[in-house]
């Protein structure tokens, strides 16, 4: 069996990154996994836009920004799975409730049924990377591992 989530599907919608779960990471409070993910693609490069992103009301306004905006790090692809992987462990780690409920789904596939991205979700085609429900299923086998 295959389990899709999306922020927009009500069962599995904690699972996005647009779920407002406030995370402590790097000696910091961020409003979310999203405000985390974002400013570090622009630290480096944008501090200024960078902290307006770790301001952003909700997750979603902290994504929006992100992606009026280009100037990030030349080596962002090559760290960004890495750097999400790191908040969204955090995240499941700090609420017991969002733990159990990655581990109420077995081993079950997870897919991110995002239609527009081919990276972190499967796509219109269903044939992407689906980057983010691999980060789910490993931060899962951690968390299993560990209990």
């Amino acid at each position: 069996m295959v389990i899709r989530f999306l922020s927009t599907i009500e069962q599995w919608k904690d699972f996005s990154n647009l779920a407002p779960y406030p995370i402590e990471l790097d000696g910091e409070t961020w409003k979310s996994s999203e405000h985390y993910y974002q400013f570090k693609k622009f630290e480096t490069t944008d501090l200024d836009y960078a902290n307006k992103i770790k301001n952003a009301k909700s997750p979603r306004e902290a994504k929006k920004l992100s992606m009026q905006n280009d100037n990030f790090s030349s080596y962002w692809n090559d760290i960004k799975v890495d750097v999400l992987t790191t908040a969204v462990k955090k995240k499941f780690e700090s609420y017991p409730v969002l733990e159990d409920l990655l581990l109420s789904t077995g081993y079950e596939e997870l897919i991110e049924a995002n239609p527009d991205d081919y990276f972190w979700g499967e796509g219109e085609h269903k044939t992407g990377k689906n980057m983010m429900g691999k980060i789910l299923m490993e931060v899962r086998d951690y968390l299993r591992a560990k209990n």
